[in-house]
């Protein structure tokens, strides 16, 4: 199966192009041409502005996964649904979308004539939104933190991360327990952003320890943490993933 993974939404986008960086996290799965869209960034305009610019006809996409209810991952849901005539399938954390969206407000809410776009399915548990794209159920962290990850079971099996609050230690085993074998690349963020460094030397052991060995990261990472984390991988060891990237796993 082909599995192309393309970062539209991160704190860094390609040079030398109109695509935005802002704050936030999304990417775009396509899995034997079919779509999924993981979370979607903080702000409706840039999420706006780089899927126009890269051609992605929104339409096109099947569904909509938000692993989590940071607003980094979901906000921009409001304007992905603004740029649709039909509705699509979201699976979102139960209650995230209840609030109302208004101006200037930092709700997680809808505009009610996006509203209706947005067929909200809470569903938990492992399931699959396309073939080949595989959603955890949501792992909860020592801190009480709760976030699912996506696999992707192209020519590697595959981890995308939206945030990775407690690192990828959970998400990883959970993965491999799922598929009945160890996961070989990671995908997007961990988040050691204005963290100390034995915190970077944990997720690298890990990391190693685990048998994965394709890192390809982003978002609140921060550029402390991949410099931390390219002590123990080398300079080439860090893949970084700007908006406008893409993976082919």
């Amino acid at each position: 199966m082909e599995v192309k993974i393309t970062s539209v939404y991160d704190e860094g986008a390609l040079e030398n192009t109109q695509l935005i960086g802002a704050k936030g996290f999304s990417v775009l799965i396509e899995a034997d041409g079919r779509r999924v869209l993981v979370d979607t960034g903080l702000r409706d305009r840039y999420l706006v502005h780089n899927l126009e610019y890269l051609e992605i006809d929104p339409e096109s996409v099947e569904a909509v996964v938000i692993t989590q209810g940071h607003p980094d991952n979901c906000r921009a849901l409001d304007g992905f649904l603004g740029m649709r005539e039909t509705p699509v399938k979201v699976y979102a954390p139960s209650g995230l979308f209840d609030g109302k969206k208004g101006f200037l407000s930092f709700s997680t809410g809808l505009s009610e004539d996006n509203r209706a776009k947005a067929d909200l399915d809470t569903t938990d548990g492992w399931f699959e939104p396309i073939p080949g794209v595989t959603v955890t159920p949501f792992l909860t962290n020592s801190d009480g933190w709760s976030e699912r990850f996506v696999a992707t079971s192209g020519r590697r099996l595959t981890v995308v991360s939206g945030r990775g609050v407690g690192g990828p230690a959970r998400a990883l085993d959970a993965v491999a327990d799922r598929f009945g074998r160890s996961p070989e690349a990671f995908l997007g963020a961990v988040l050691l952003e204005k963290k100390k460094k034995p915190l970077a030397e944990q997720y690298a052991s890990d990391f190693s320890s685990r048998g994965c060995d394709r890192l390809i990261l982003n978002h609140c990472t921060g550029r402390d943490g991949m410099v931390n984390l390219r002590t123990h991988f080398g300079l080439n060891g860090i893949e970084e993933f700007y908006v406008g990237m893409t993976y082919r796993g």
